[in-house]
């Protein structure tokens, strides 16, 4: 545990250097903008549409924060042969991949809930009240987060910073695109298709399960079920591409 958590707040503190204060004024300033010039064009869903844009607007935050940071979070050690340093102790690989995803994860989700608290505070400035409803998005946005950041890991456990960051984009868009996925899916005649298709659904990350935006901003209630369903899935997905990393990780060798 003190090798892990000794990785841990090293990744936090080089995380925390890469600027992420900057993306928090961005946030704030494109909330502010986007509820100056949302009234007039909103037909009076101004306020369902702000609350819906701010927690997409976090949650693409995140991503794009754990994608630039994430992808490189390999290599960069190994650039600078601080890696080497840490393999010639007694430190197991598999406590590096678990280190470094804390660190990660810890600052992205510190960032996503800072952009949520943020969100509120414009809230209460041009309506006048909180909506504490809508933070329930933030460990959903969290659990995101970290399958994207095991994907990420998996990936520069043997590829390049360049290709990491690729696939990081692209199983964000697909995650997102499974329900178009699944109709194809069904409503396709060609059996060949109908086959590979249902075998990607089931196989690649389903992000639409912690996709609970449009039902926290329109007020629509949450189904017990599906959130225990969201965050098993979520915690089962990241364990299995932490796993994955682990092994290639182990088997791979640094000159």
């Amino acid at each position: 545990m003190k090798r892990i958590r000794a990785i841990f707040e090293n990744t936090f503190k080089e995380s925390l250097r890469q600027r992420i204060l900057v993306l928090l004024i961005v946030f704030t300033l494109l909330i502010i903008i986007v509820s100056v010039f949302l009234e007039p064009f909103a037909l009076g869903e101004a306020s369902k549409i702000m609350r819906d844009f701010g927690l997409a607007a976090a949650s693409i935050f995140a991503i794009l924060t754990t994608i630039i940071i994430g992808s490189a979070l390999i290599h960069k050690d190994v650039e600078k042969r601080t890696l080497y340093t840490v393999l010639v102790k007694p430190v197991r690989r598999s406590e590096i991949v678990i280190g470094k995803f804390l660190g990660l994860g810890a600052l992205v989700a510190i960032l996503v809930l800072a952009m949520l608290l943020i969100h509120q505070i414009v809230l209460i400035v041009y309506e006048g009240r909180f909506d504490l409803h809508l933070l329930v998005a933030f460990p959903f946005t969290v659990l995101e987060v970290s399958v994207i950041l095991g994907i990420l890991l998996l990936f520069s456990s043997f590829s390049s910073v360049t290709l990491t960051s690729i696939m990081g984009a692209i199983f964000f868009v697909v995650g997102h695109a499974m329900p178009d996925l699944k109709l194809f899916a069904d409503t396709t005649e060609v059996a060949a298709l109908k086959h590979i298709a249902y075998g990607f659904y089931y196989i690649l990350p389903n992000l639409e399960n912690f996709n609970y935006r449009t039902d926290l901003a329109y007020g629509i209630p949450l189904q017990t079920d599906g959130i225990l369903f969201s965050v098993s899935y979520g915690v089962i997905y990241t364990i299995l591409l932490l796993y994955l990393t682990t092994i290639i990780f182990e088997t791979r060798e640094f000159k």
